[in-house]
This record gives C-alpha cells, sequence and structure tokens, in this order.
C-alpha cells in the first residue's frame, strides 16, 4: 500500500456537492462558509467537513447524563463513552475488565444528556475481537439499548474487514490505532507508539481502517511526526489525537484527568484546565464541618 494511493482517501461521510448548478439555487445560505459552532446537532458530515475547512474540533469522555449536559453546554462536538469508566467511574485497575453489560447504561446516560454533541462508544475488550460477526452484535447493541450514535474499536490493518462489516450494518466507525490500551500486555505496557521504522505499521494501519470505511481514525500516544504522516495520508479522514501533538481535527482527553479530579499524576499529554477535584474536597469538608457544628441547615433551609 502506497503513500501516493492511500493520500487519496475521501471521507463517505463528506457532504456532495450538487450534481448542477441548477439543482443548488445561489442563495445567501448556500454560499455561507461552514461554521462548526453553528451546527445543532453534530453528524458525521460535520466533522469531514471540519477537516475540509480546517476547523478543529473537541472531544471528552463522559459517563452520565448530567455531565453530558454540562459538556454539551459548553460546546464539546463529541463525547466518548470509553472503557475508561472502568477506572474513573467503576473503581477497576484496568479497563480490559470492564464489560459490555456494564457500559451500555454508561452509554445509555450519556445519551440522555447530550442534545448537540455526537456521542460515540467505545467496544469494550471481549466484545469484538472473535469476529466481524461478534463486533456488529455488540455495536448494534451500544446503538439500540445506550442510544450511541458512533462506535470505537481499537484495531489494526488485519482487522479491516471488522470495520466493513459494522460500516455495512449502518454504524459509524471511529478506528483507534496508535497505543491501544486494551493490548497494553501486548505492547510491553504504556509505551508511546511510532518511533522509527514503527511509524509507517501506524501508517498502514491507519490507512487500512479509513479505507475500510472508518469516518474518523484516533491516533494515542504516538510521535508527532506520525500524527502528521497519518494526518496527511488519511486524506479527507478526520483525525483526533490524545498525545499525538496538534496537528490532528480533535482532540480527545479524559475529563477527570483535564480537570483534576483523578489525585496522583496525570499523563504527560494531559493539561489540566481546573482542579475540581480540590473544590470538591473542599466543599464536602466544610459540609461536614457545619453538619457536626450544628450550622446546617440554618433557619433558611428549613419550613415552618
Amino acid at each position: 500500500m502506497t503513500t501516493e494511493r492511500s493520500s487519496e482517501i475521501s471521507s463517505p461521510y463528506a457532504a456532495q456537492p450538487a450534481a448542477t448548478s441548477a439543482a443548488a439555487p445561489a442563495t445567501a445560505s448556500a454560499s455561507k462558509p461552514f461554521d462548526l459552532d453553528t451546527v445543532k446537532k453534530v453528524r458525521t458530515v460535520h466533522l469531514a467537513q471540519a477537516k475540509a475547512t480546517g476547523q478543529k474540533f473537541s472531544m471528552l469522555t463522559c459517563y452520565d447524563a448530567l455531565t453530558a449536559q454540562i459538556f454539551d453546554r459548553a460546546g464539546i462536538d463529541m463525547l466518548l463513552v470509553g472503557d475508561s469508566a472502568a477506572n474513573v467511574v467503576l473503581g477497576y485497575e484496568s479497563t480490559l475488565t470492564i464489560t459490555l453489560d456494564e457500559m451500555i447504561p454508561l452509554v445509555a446516560a450519556v445519551s440522555r444528556g447530550a442534545s448537540r454533541a455526537m456521542v460515540v462508544a467505545d467496544l469494550p475488550f471481549g466484545s469484538y475481537e472473535q469476529s466481524p460477526q461478534q463486533a456488529v452484535a455488540s455495536a448494534v447493541r451500544l446503538m439500540k439499548e445506550g442510544g450511541a450514535h458512533a462506535v470505537k474499536i481499537e484495531a489494526d490493518a488485519s482487522m479491516a474487514e471488522w470495520v466493513r462489516a459494522l460500516v455495512r450494518t449502518g454504524i459509524p466507525v471511529v478506528a483507534h490505532v496508535g497505543f491501544t490500551p486494551q493490548s497494553e500486555h501486548a505492547l510491553g505496557g504504556f509505551r508511546v507508539q511510532g518511533r522509527g521504522d514503527a511509524s509507517e505499521r501506524v501508517r498502514e494501519d491507519a490507512v487500512a481502517l479509513a479505507e475500510a470505511g472508518a469516518f474518523c481514525v484516533l491516533m494515542e500516544m504516538v510521535t508527532s511526526q506520525t500524527a502528521q504522516l497519518v494526518d496527511e495520508t488519511v486524506g479527507a479522514v478526520p483525525t483526533i489525537g490524545i498525545g499525538a501533538s496538534n496537528v490532528t481535527t480533535g482532540q480527545v482527553l479524559v475529563w477527570q484527568d483535564m480537570m483534576g479530579v483523578r489525585a496522583g499524576r496525570v499523563p504527560r499529554f494531559v493539561k489540566q484546565f481546573a482542579q475540581v477535584g480540590q473544590i470538591m474536597e473542599d466543599a464536602a469538608r466544610a459540609y461536614r464541618e457545619q453538619v457536626r457544628s450544628g450550622e446546617f441547615p440554618a433557619a433558611e433551609h428549613s419550613f415552618e
């Protein structure tokens, strides 16, 4: 597979031009430049348009309806119900532990809370690897029972048929390449991918999955050079980065990391935009002290 061939990849979700000028009346609205911020409901076509027009989009993880509403109001474009819920919601040590049955209620909650953002659900470890048919069955549950708009699958070039099967079923797919946490043991732990000759392997994975129909390629913990190579090679297909520099079309972070909720060290690629964990701890401590002192509830919090 050559770079020249793969650079021609086009997104099947990109808006198609009118066949003739007569079919597209010259109106002010028709000639208005695309602006992602004006979109009332984010869909795959809008993400393709974002890349085509040089606009960046944002994605955060989300696991409940109330947080989905907050992120929606903030204008976050995509919400990822990730298998990271295993760690930050359910308290497991590894993302490998969470099951499809545990994921579905979280996806459903986020879907109920989001009105503008696209909701993407992770296919958890053990729910898709056996066959394309297993992947389709699991993805259908995430969409029918969970209300997801798309699914994310950790894959390489050998799993292109999985992506094709999902797309044939009508399921939009985000292909996750580079460092894939579900393969942490096979990869030798949490390691940056795409250094040296390995850059070509990441590129080949991304191209194969994009050609199979993935509407977006997510890269995790890859070098800046690899991210640039992939973003250019997949052509019109948008890219999302997490620890993949700023060359990608979009960015994603685990919200508990970027808001300082989780105690301890965060990955190098995380920027903390707030210290929400400390705010919550301080508020809980103040509540506890006022309850113990009898200061709360006061008269204004009581009924006569």
